[in-house]
C-alpha cells in the first residue's frame, strides 16, 4: 500500500462496529495499519470485531457504549486514550432507520432517529476533538446516506437527520480547520447486506430508485470501508468539509 494511504501507527475510533458496514470499516483500517477502538451496545459483536483485528496482528479494544448517551460517550473516549495513549481517527458510523412514511411517523420515531443518526455524531465528535487539538490533529469522519442527498420517501426523519450530518461535517471542517482536525463524511446509497434483497421486494420505490443505479449493482460495504480510509489518511490531508457519495451513480442519475 502506498504511503499515502496507509494508517500506520494511527488509532481510531469505529462507532457501530459490532456488525455488517461498521465493522468491516473498522477490519479495513486495521489492514490499511491503524489500532482500532470498536464500540456499540452488543458486547458479543464488538468482541468478536476486536477478536477479528487482533488477528490481523493490530491492537485493538471492545468498548461498549451507546453513543447517544454523552457520558458513555466520554467514557469510550477516555477507554480509548488509557488503552493506546491517543485518538487519530473518529469514525461516525452508528445508526439505523425504518421506514414510515411522514403521515406515519410518531414524535418518538422522529426523535428517535435524529438523536441515533445526527445527534449522537455531534457528542462523539465533540468528545474527541479535545485530544485531535492536543496531539496537532485529527481526521473525523460520518457515515452520511444518499438519503441526505435528496428526497427520503418514507423515510423522512433518516434522510433530515443524514442531511443534517452532511452539514454539521461542513461546520464543523470550517470551525475546527484552525486545529488541523478534519472533518469529512461518506455517503452510501444502497450497500450489499442481507437485508437488502428483503428491503427492495417490500417497498416498491426503494425498488425504483435501486433500478436507476447506473452501475446496476448496490456498494460493497468494502467500497464504503475504502472511502473512509482515504479520508483518514495523510492523501486526504488537504481534504475537509466534504461528502463523497459511493453509490454507483445513482443520486446524479435521479435528479
Amino acid at each position: 500500500m502506498s504511503s499515502l494511504f496507509s494508517l500506520e501507527g494511527k488509532v481510531a475510533i469505529v462507532t457501530g462496529a459490532s456488525k455488517e458496514t461498521g465493522r468491516t470499516i473498522a477490519v479495513e483500517m486495521a489492514k490499511a495499519g491503524a489500532d482500532v477502538v470498536v464500540t456499540a451496545r452488543t458486547v458479543e459483536g464488538i468482541e468478536a470485531a476486536a477478536a477479528q483485528i487482533r488477528g490481523l496482528g493490530r491492537r485493538s479494544l471492545a468498548v461498549p457504549a451507546d453513543v447517544r448517551e454523552a457520558a458513555q460517550v466520554d467514557n469510550m473516549v477516555q477507554k480509548a486514550l488509557e488503552a493506546f495513549g491517543r485518538v487519530d481517527i473518529l469514525v461516525n458510523n452508528a445508526g439505523s432507520d425504518f421506514i414510515a412514511p411522514a403521515l406515519e411517523l410518531s414524535e418518538k420515531g422522529w426523535d428517535a432517529m435524529i438523536r441515533l443518526n445526527l445527534k449522537s455524531h455531534f457528542l462523539c465528535a465533540k468528545a474527541v476533538v479535545g485530544t485531535m487539538i492536543k496531539q496537532g490533529g485529527g481526521s473525523i469522519v460520518d457515515i452520511a446516506s444518499t438519503e441526505g442527498l435528496r428526497a427520503a420517501p418514507s423515510n423522512p426523519a433518516y434522510g433530515a437527520a443524514k442531511a443534517g450530518v452532511i452539514n454539521l461535517v461542513k461546520t464543523l471542517a470550517v470551525e475546527w480547520a484552525r486545529y488541523n482536525v478534519r472533518v469529512n463524511a461518506v455517503a452510501p446509497g444502497f450497500i450489499e447486506t442481507p437485508v437488502l434483497p428483503m428491503a427492495l421486494e417490500g417497498y416498491p420505490h426503494l425498488r425504483e430508485i435501486y433500478g436507476r443505479i447506473p452501475l446496476r449493482r448496490a456498494t460493497k460495504q468494502t467500497e464504503v470501508a475504502a472511502a473512509v480510509i482515504y479520508l483518514a489518511s495523510d492523501a486526504a490531508a488537504c481534504t475537509t468539509g466534504i461528502t463523497i457519495t459511493v453509490d454507483g451513480g445513482m443520486t446524479c442519475n435521479l435528479g
